[in-house]
């Protein structure tokens, strides 16, 4: 039995939440009516399994759904392990590599737990589209591919860019919105979130439904959120900073963004409010330093995701290791087993992702020793105990 909660309908949090870090609404009209009118609306959000780590990118839409739930909604979120086979082709100019169920399980794992780091857990439904789309047979999918040309797939940005220049496209990859729009028939959703590069699919879930003669559910497309790179963050362009980084790691990543985008992250990842967001906007303009506004912010994101303490803890770690230059005092320790190289010690411990990403940042002159201020040439280093060691730009570690 679904619990009701007590639905808000203050017509000025609405229009916040309906303007907020939001590029575009099918339809706007639509979904404020259905806002104001005091009904529990039911929210989707799909997620493929496409990597281990959810990131900043995906916590736009994340706190999007946390402010409609904060008015009483509730949500669905479909974690696409039968989609995730074929693969969401909407932002890519290339092929996706193809998956495998043993990746997808195993990459799943902690996917529920990595959305409630954002998103309020209470009246929140995990559901897997495996469940309904392994049902459909041939003659359903001829069904749903009738409900759209060939052209209007060809249209889109990107498999129009592969097709003049001569790139393979796959006739399944068409088949990626229509398995999407009939995940909003499968759990009958009201509202379904997305990116810009989700544009296509949420349109075709309110074609979808139409044909199934179910009420076509609203649209609620959300900015996306830039890496350091000045990039759409994303796993594929490993410009991402994952939910789950140690509050010192997170901020000093945070840290690293250029000063352009800044006040968008404040509005796409926090809720200060924006009229406190046009006040700092105003003080940079008239010559205060951008680093001041951009410490805040790590400092609002930390506290999200670790709480005010570590988040403190991490801004006075940033200033003495990298304003100040100073090592600092407090640092992850690592156990070596005899006769270990830096790099399995490192790897096991997950201080770097793999042998090929130690070797890089050794190539890199990154791996510093910090009791000779030496780098580290040798991938094949084999440390003493009690050695300390900088790894990249923030990570510190000391063996025992």
């Amino acid at each position: 039995m679904i619990r009701v909660m007590k639905i808000i309908t203050d017509e000025k949090k609405i229009d916040e939440i309906l303007t907020r870090g939001v590029h575009e609404v099918f339809t706007t009209e639509e979904l404020k009516k259905r806002l104001l009118s005091g009904k529990q609306l039911h929210l989707k959000l799909g997620t493929d399994v496409t990597g281990k780590e959810l990131h900043l990118g995906h916590a736009v839409v994340h706190r999007k759904i946390r402010d409609f739930q904060e008015l009483g909604h509730r949500v669905t979120l479909i974690i696409g392990d039968f989609t995730t086979l074929v693969g969401d082709h909407s932002d890519k100019v290339d092929m996706r590599e193809e998956a495998n169920e043993k990746n997808i399980k195993e990459f799943q794992k902690t996917y529920a737990s990595q959305f409630f780091r954002t998103v309020i857990k209470r009246g929140t439904k995990i559901r897997h589209n495996s469940e309904w789309l392994k049902k459909l047979n041939l003659k359903d999918v001829i069904n749903l591919t009738r409900l759209f040309t060939f052209a209007q797939m060809l249209d889109r940005e990107t498999f129009k860019l592969r097709y003049n220049t001569g790139k393979t496209i796959e006739l399944d990859e068409f088949l990626y919105p229509l398995m999407q729009g009939y995940d909003s028939v499968a759990i009958k959703a009201d509202l379904e979130f997305g990116g810009t590069d989700q544009t296509f699919n949420l349109l075709a879930g309110r074609k979808v439904m139409s044909h199934f003669g179910l009420s076509p559910q609203c649209a609620l497309v959300t900015k996306l959120l830039v890496g350091s790179d000045g990039k759409p963050m994303g796993k594929s362009l490993k410009n991402f900073i994952p939910i789950t980084d140690p509050a010192n790691e997170m901020y000093g990543k945070i840290m690293t963004i250029v000063d352009e985008v800044i006040f968008d992250y404040f509005e796409l990842v926090t809720r200060v409010p924006l009229s406190k967001i046009e006040e700092m906007k105003k003080r940079v303009r008239e010559g205060a330093n951008p680093m001041e506004f951009k410490k805040r912010l790590a400092r609002e994101i930390v506290s999200f995701y670790h709480g005010e303490g570590k988040a403190k803890s991490a801004e006075e770690n940033f200033e003495e290791t990298f304003q100040k230059g100073e090592i600092p005092g407090e640092m992850a320790e690592v156990e070596m087993k005899g006769g270990e190289r830096l790099m399995d010690v490192l790897v096991r411990a997950k201080v770097v992702s793999s042998k090929s990403d130690f070797r890089r940042l050794v190539r890199e002159k990154a791996v510093i020793n910090l009791e000779t201020s030496e780098k580290i040439t040798d991938p094949n280093f084999i440390p003493g105990r009690g050695m300390k060691f900088r790894i990249g730009k923030r990570r510190f570690v000391k063996i025992f």
